[in-house]
């Protein structure tokens, strides 16, 4: 069953706007912070499309659980799981940290 549902946490969103305040404030870029963030929501919103697909990563996993799995977009790393019909977006981090 492809997966329908899509739940963003309260620290992923929290996580989206430390990514793009620190754009807006530090590299004073307002129109890329504006546009990352519209990119960075459109590839959340397009993710129950191949979601399933995505593999999993052991060292993910040790951080987050079993079941997460993650995307990168740009120099972020969007963190989920999958349960029953649901995508649950639980954080976005720094790509790098990911080894």
């Amino acid at each position: 069953m492809r997966p329908c549902s899509l739940v963003i946490s309260n620290e992923a969103k929290a996580d989206i706007d430390t990514f793009i305040n620190h754009i807006y404030n530090v590299y004073k870029q307002p129109l890329t912070a504006r546009r990352n963030r519209r990119e960075l929501y459109r590839r959340i919103r397009e993710l129950p499309t191949y979601a399933a697909a995505v593999g999993r990563n052991e060292y993910v996993q040790e951080l987050f659980g079993m079941g997460a799995r993650h995307i990168i977009y740009g120099k972020m790393a969007i963190i989920f799981f999958i349960k029953n019909d649901m995508i649950y977006i639980r954080r976005i981090i720094p790509a790098a940290l990911i080894v």
